[in-house]
């Protein structure tokens, strides 16, 4: 797609340079109309930054920022390497790594400053990279110089050495940032907490929590001894018909989930669907920070689907190469047996399949609802698939309630059926709009 290539282009672009709609048409060779919709969508990602008499540059994104939390002492776990020198600088962050397979010219260009340098028994590459700020990672369990450890203990850049092979070291690497990005974009309880929750003490009355929700506009508060533990929670259902001076104590309602703002938005709307929770306390070690809503969730999970995944995660590779049709409530998802979905007998994997069938019934609730949970799932087989095979998963929703959904799959293969099965999945009770 043109404009995705466009936009690759911009992304490999060195940070500073200047572009304009003009000059990318031309450079790409494109329409001047897919160069601006380009720069547009890069502008909205933060690659590209339009400044008052500067024009439009090429800036450093959000999301490049967070390959940066990759630190050389990480990239020593990673690689299962030996610190051969350069300890003092293990805590500073890579930006960008790359892989010296090249002369020593041409690398000149990718080396700046914050970067690591994947290379093997070369001492003059090695002293190349240190002089540009760079940290170097050798490959094949070589040792380095001894001219070049005194030259990265004395610039405090790290030199590591590794048993594994240039590929195998930079697929590690690229694995560990893409796991990162994919944590990253994952919304947990810390980002949507408020500083200064509102909440009762155990020995306030009614009459407190009467002020407090014409205060704050709120109708439930968490309950909290004198070091801030929590107790209970209190909402306009249970003082209801009670007297001013009725203490919250008797009348709030106990609970024993607390969470902390290191959990995700998704686990704890499950727990909440489960328990039936309209707020959730969260707490550090037994002391109240923060409270959850329903609300605060279904924002959460609503700004998710505009900020989709960095990577595609396991699940997302199953379904993403599945064609998907629907007709009259029935949902069907087309797919064929790859060779990395056999089995030791040279089947497809039933377990493969069985995930096949739920990330279809899956997929089907999460295009309806912004949490969904599986609860349970019944599998039975009646077959099996060859390599190459072309199957077919059939997706039913049999009922749909307000908290929870069952849905009934079935595995087709040249109309024969190799599976039945249901799936029951509690979601929040707002549906897509």
């Amino acid at each position: 797609m043109k404009l995705e290539r466009i936009c690759d282009a911009i992304r490999e672009m060195e940070l500073g340079r200047k572009i304009s709609v003009r000059s990318l048409a031309r450079e790409m060779d494109v329409s001047e109309a897919t160069a601006y919709k380009a720069i547009k969508k890069m502008e909205d990602e933060g690659y590209l930054e339009t400044l008052p008499r500067a024009g439009t540059i090429r800036v450093e994104s959000p999301r490049e920022k967070k390959l940066e939390s990759i630190t050389y002492k990480e990239v020593l776990r990673i690689v299962d390497g030996e610190l051969l020198a350069g300890e003092a600088g293990l805590d500073k962050t890579v930006s960008r790594f790359n892989i010296g397979a090249m002369t020593l010219d041409a690398m000149k260009k990718y080396l700046h400053p914050g970067g690591l340098l994947i290379a093997g028994n070369r001492d003059d590459v090695h002293i190349l990279a240190l002089s540009a700020g760079v940290g170097v990672l050798i490959t094949g369990g070589f040792s380095a110089e001894k001219k070049v450890i005194e030259m990265a203990d004395r610039l405090k850049l790290p030199v590591i050495s590794t048993s594994y092979d240039s590929f195998t070291t930079g697929s590690l690497i690229s694995r560990a940032i893409s796991e990162k990005l994919i944590k990253s974009t994952i919304p947990y309880v810390g980002d949507l907490l408020k500083k200064a929750p509102a909440y009762l003490r155990s020995d306030d009355t009614v009459k407190d929590f009467k002020a407090l929700s014409e205060e704050t506009d709120y109708e439930k508060f968490p309950v909290v001894d004198h070091r801030m533990k929590v107790l209970g929670v209190v909402s306009t259902r249970e003082v209801v018909g009670k007297r001013d001076d009725e203490s919250i104590e008797k009348v709030m309602r106990k609970v024993a989930v607390t969470y902390s703002p290191r959990a995700t938005v998704s686990h704890i709307a499950h727990v909440m669907d489960w328990e039936n929770l309209q707020l959730c306390p969260i707490t550090e070690g037994e002391r109240l920070v923060g409270v959850i809503t329903r609300t605060d969730i279904l924002k959460a999970l609503q700004d998710r689907d505009t900020r989709p995944m960095e990577k595609d995660t396991l699940e997302d590779r199953v379904i993403k190469d599945m064609e998907l049709e629907k007709q009259e409530g029935l949902y069907r998802f087309t797919g064929s047996v790859t060779p990395d979905m056999l089995d030791p007998y040279g089947n497809a994997s039933n377990s493969v399949l069985s995930m096949f069938m739920v990330k279809s019934a899956m997929t089907v609730l999460e295009n309806r609802f912004y949490s969904c949970t599986m609860d349970s799932v019944s599998l039975d087989f009646m077959g099996s698939l060859e390599v190459d095979s072309e199957f077919t998963v059939e997706a039913t929703i049999l009922s749909s309630g307000k908290s929870r959904s069952k849905i009934g799959m079935k595995l087709l293969s040249k109309d024969s059926t190799i599976a039945v099965g249901t799936l029951s999945a509690l979601h929040t009770p707002e549906e897509r709009e």
